[in-house]
């Protein structure tokens, strides 16, 4: 019998996986961004000109997207898209989370200095040319 852990790895092997992770991923951040709103799941379902069954297939993360849709539903909840493509296997932040850490008054000549070191870091410790 395989370990959960070779079960996990074979599965990653497939393009299926990694559909499905970023599908429930953009469903969970946008659930966050959501509840932020305080809005009903009728009241964004009126905002992308949807029904409130489709945003809870969305919550669920059983829709596949399209980007148009994605935009529509960042939007919704006051907030935006991104997406990016990284080196595989390095792990990557978002400057917003950087600068979320401290004062909204930071220099930006410290905020330049902590993401460097962080990105630095992040490098050093997760790149496989380290």
């Amino acid at each position: 019998m395989k370990s959960f852990r070779t079960l996990i790895e074979t599965a990653k092997q497939r393009n299926s996986y990694w559909f499905e992770t970023a599908k429930l991923d953009f469903s969970v951040e946008l659930n966050r961004m959501f509840k932020r709103t305080g809005m009903t799941q009728a009241e964004l379902a009126s905002k992308i000109d949807s029904s409130p069954a489709y945003i809870t297939k969305v919550f669920r993360g059983d829709t596949n997207f399209t980007i148009e849709t994605m935009i529509k539903l960042a939007i919704a909840v006051n907030g935006e898209l991104h997406i990016q493509i990284t080196p595989k296997n390095e792990k990557t932040k978002w400057f917003n989370e950087l600068t979320s850490l401290g004062s909204e008054q930071r220099n930006i000549d410290e905020t330049a200095k902590q993401w460097a070191d962080l990105t630095k870091k992040s490098y050093e410790t997760n790149s496989s040319f380290a």
